[in-house]
């Protein structure tokens, strides 16, 4: 939740207060919600379902919903047994959201791990994802691509220890040319990556 905060921050969204709203507070499900807005969005900019960098910019208004699942990639079968991931797009939340904001016309973005790299797999899984009803879709890598490609080594982000960190790691050479290229291992070594279901396996291989 702090990373995709101060993502929408760096991209100049003001991240409303929303603890303020009773609505908010009377269910810890919304906990994973955020409410970003900004004053001038580009209209030239047309964003995808699937966000690429820089196409948040078309937004004024947004609520998101952060079900990240680092273990997990999105795979059809985890969209499918999963149906929770349709919540920001539901009603209760889409008037949350009318109520927060003061208007109607705001976007609905669910942020993600990963979906699959191979075209048919993932293709799969973004149509499940868009019959839930959400307008847009994050991956969490094009999120900290994004926060890593604005944050300057010469900068003070003292107020957040996140990003400082991030600009340190950035600084000192631990992250290159802003690709996630890390020098350290990224996990103990008797971790195993997450494997897709046998059907999701199958369909990776096609």
């Amino acid at each position: 939740m702090q990373l995709v905060r101060e993502f929408f921050e760096l991209n100049r969204f003001y991240v409303l207060p929303h603890w303020r709203h009773e609505e908010l507070s009377e269910s810890p499900e919304n906990t994973s919600l955020l409410f970003v807005e900004q004053s001038h969005p580009e209209a030239a900019v047309t964003p995808d379902f699937v966000l690429q960098p820089g196409q948040v910019a078309a937004f004024r208004r947004a609520v998101v919903e952060v079900r990240a699942w680092h273990g997990d990639r999105f795979y059809a079968s985890v969209v499918e047994s999963n149906p929770i991931l349709g919540r920001v797009a539901s009603p209760e939340v889409r008037a949350l959201a009318e109520n927060v904001f003061g208007a109607p016309d705001f976007q609905t973005v669910l942020v993600i791990s990963e979906l699959s790299a191979s075209p048919k797999p993932r293709q799969r899984a973004v149509e499940l994802l868009q019959g839930y009803g959400m307008d847009h879709v994050a991956e969490f890598p094009m999120i900290l691509g994004e926060i890593l490609n604005r944050l300057s080594v010469q900068g003070n982000y003292a107020p957040s220890q996140t990003l400082q960190t991030m600009r340190l790691l950035k600084r000192y050479h631990f992250i290159r040319r802003q690709q996630m290229e890390f020098l350290f291992p990224m996990a103990p070594q008797n971790e195993w990556p997450v494997r897709p279901s046998a059907a999701d396996a199958e369909e990776e291989a096609e």
